[in-house]
């Protein structure tokens, strides 16, 4: 028995080892394949990453005082074998780096590439498939570029790269990598800030929690970071002047280079411009002190002439007395500053030549305030026209004009400035108007899209044969699930219009006191300058005794309506008594609260028509209004109102008391 089974089992055996062996041949060719095939693209990752930071290097290194020469950038060009490469990255690269040169080069630099072909579309999806945020990044690059080469003039740019980088953000939409929409937004806002600052400011804070950091290893795709998009906002914020907004944003830019060790006096000049038109000049002056320190720290005599023009910045804004002479002192040497000049990678003013036309606007004659006044002008105009965002700069140049004329006393150039200063703030660019017209589109919406789509794949993939059943159940539980919340939802409504009935009184429509002390507990006592009045109406028992009860309902109805028309939501109104009532007025001060009362009370004796009756008269009433500040003790403060009613009705009735708090404490000491 077992021999024949063994003879039998024998070929069965043999056929299974077969193919076994098989199948374990074929699954190691396949890992081998995988393999492969991943090393392979981690190689074309390590390429694009490499030949991205050349881009990067070339676009904001190339011939700039802190970077590199033309000699070295040629280095890294032929180091890179660019030129030979025919892949789709190399393709790519060389059209990017063909624009840039382009829009960069001057009559003696520029790049040693030949452009036979630009890349194609089947180029540029290859590179996505390998690293999405930096395909994103080097499109808007190719974008900018090109367009600023194929326009010169700033609004013809704008026509076709507005477009162009809308389109890319929809199309990093689709990818849902939120850094690349995040890249493409910020490029995108940088454009707006030419035509709409409060598209780019949403632009960036759209991009802002997905920026990243700074990273050299991955610099063009992180070339446009956090400290970047913080720096702009500040900016926008500046020029919409919401100082107090920016001033959040420059403080992070400022901790942010002390954190990498980058730090300058450079970064502080957006603070200290907002704390000046703040008024914070304490304040100011701290920063302009540690940027001193920086500029000491940093061994460097252009951050130490800017950290002068800081603190003459505060001074020409503060202006109080004896700052025209500290101005005077700090701006009468300058000669060895002489040939000292700033980097021309940021966009700062001309300061050594504003620092010199500050000094002769005090101290220089007619001739020579004028002609130093030229020259810093001529400045300002060379410096606009290099540069592709020339609004802020024409802005800045305006406003400085402006403070230098105001400080020399002629206030006709000086108002002038300021004219043109409000229309170039106030006037978009018209010839491209109907592009702040393209619809942002909503990132709520976008996001429900993203997880509709997600949810459908998913149900997609968990799909079976018991799909029927559990739409039952699911349509099921969610019937019950309305109805439950239906019935909760009635139940607290029917609970809410109770609670709310019952701290209104009926005849009036203002509120019982109970409701009125809670309602205004808090707001009393914040820093908010308010108003608490208590007012009384006059001879009210006459009316209820002459006319009856239902007339004298009925003048407590129409106070209650006249008041409660003239109040603001932030007011509460209260029936105090029986013809006894209190009004709180928030952010008021006792001469707005008695010009209000005085409204009312006008309102209130021109009626003389009442329905319950067929006689004729009209009511008034008298108030005591006390205005406090950061007070909690609502009781002592309707007690000094009291006080000032019952002053008011001594006077003769009809009559208004106004006074402070701590004025009316010191009288009653």
């Amino acid at each position: 028995m077992n021999i024949r089974f063994s003879r039998a089992a024998s070929p069965l055996f043999h056929f299974f080892f077969q193919k076994t062996r098989f199948c374990l041949f074929v699954v190691i060719v396949s890992l081998t394949s995988v393999n492969a095939v991943a090393n392979n693209f981690l190689s074309e990752e390590e390429k694009f990453r490499k030949l991205g930071n050349l881009v990067n290097t070339v676009m904001y290194m190339w011939n700039s005082p802190p970077g590199l020469n033309n000699d070295e950038i040629t280095q890294l060009i032929i180091a890179s074998e660019i030129q030979q490469d025919s892949s789709a990255i190399g393709k790519v690269i060389k059209t990017v780096l063909y624009h840039l040169d382009a829009s960069l080069s001057t009559s003696g630099s520029k790049l040693p590439l030949d452009l036979v072909d630009e890349a194609s579309p089947d180029d540029w999806t290859y590179l996505k498939n390998i690293n999405a945020s930096r395909y994103f990044a080097l499109k808007a690059v190719f974008i900018m570029y090109k367009t600023a080469n194929a326009h010169l003039e700033t609004s013809e740019r704008l026509e076709y790269s507005i477009p162009l980088l809308y389109s890319l953000k929809q199309e990093a939409l689709k990818t849902t990598d939120h850094h690349a929409v995040a890249i493409t937004s910020i490029w995108l806002a940088m454009e707006y800030s030419e035509i709409n600052q409060m598209k780019a400011v949403v632009e960036i804070e759209y991009a802002l929690p997905f920026l990243k950091h700074f990273d050299k290893e991955y610099n063009l795709e992180t070339a446009l970071n956090k400290r970047m998009a913080h720096s702009w906002l500040a900016d926008a914020y500046t020029n919409l002047n919401i100082y107090s907004r920016a001033v959040a944003h420059q403080k992070f830019v400022i901790e942010d280079s002390k954190e990498h060790d980058i730090a300058t006096s450079y970064v502080y000049v957006g603070l200290i411009n907002s704390l000046n038109h703040l008024q914070r000049f304490d304040d100011a002056f701290t920063m302009v002190d540690e940027s001193e320190l920086v500029s000491i720290e940093n061994r460097s005599v252009q951050q130490t002439l800017f950290s002068l023009w800081l603190r003459v910045s505060v001074y020409l804004h503060r202006d109080k007395q004896g700052d025209r002479e500290k101005i005077a002192a700090l701006t009468e040497n300058l000669s060895h500053f002489e040939g000292v000049t700033l980097p021309t990678d940021i966009n700062l003013l001309p300061v050594l030549s504003s620092l010199q036309a500050t000094h002769l606007a005090l101290k220089g004659s007619g001739t020579e305030f004028e002609m130093a006044m030229d020259a810093l002008t001529s400045d300002f105009d060379l410096q606009a026209k290099n540069s592709s965002y020339s609004s802020s700069i024409l802005l800045t140049k305006h406003a400085h004009l402006r403070d230098l004329h105001r400080l020399r006393g002629n206030f006709k150039k000086a108002l002038f400035h300021q004219h043109r200063y409000d229309f170039l703030r106030n006037q978009p660019n018209r010839s491209v108007k109907h592009l702040d017209e393209i619809n942002i589109d909503s990132p709520l919406q976008r996001d429900i899209t993203i997880n509709k789509l997600q949810e459908m794949a998913r149900l997609k993939d968990k799909q079976t044969l018991k799909l029927k059943a559990e739409r039952f159940q699911a349509l099921t539980f969610a019937l019950v699930a309305v109805m439950s919340t239906f019935l909760l939802f009635w139940f607290w409504r029917r609970q809410r219009s109770r609670a709310q009935a019952s701290e209104i009184d009926d005849l009036t429509g203002a509120l019982v006191r109970r409701a009125m002390f809670k309602a205004i507990a808090k707001p009393m006592s914040s820093k908010v300058t308010s108003c608490l009045v208590l007012l009384d109406l006059d001879h009210f028992k006459k009316v209820n005794d002459r006319y009856g009860h239902v007339v004298g309902d009925e003048v407590l109805t129409k106070f209650g309506k006249v008041v409660r028309q003239r109040i603001r939501k932030t007011d509460k109104f209260c029936r105090y008594g029986g013809e006894e009532f209190l009004l709180y007025l928030h952010d008021t001060t006792e001469e707005n609260a008695k010009a209000l009362l005085e409204d009312v009370k006008i309102s209130i004796e021109s009626h003389q028509d009442w329905s319950t009756t067929e006689a004729t008269f009209s009511a008034s009433f008298s108030a005591g209004v006390i205005q406090v500040k950061s007070e909690r003790n609502i009781n002592k403060i309707i007690k000094a109102c009291d006080n000032l009613l019952y002053r008011a009705k001594s006077a003769g009735r009809g009559k208004i008391e106004t006074m402070s708090f701590p004025a009316y404490l010191n009288e009653n000491l």
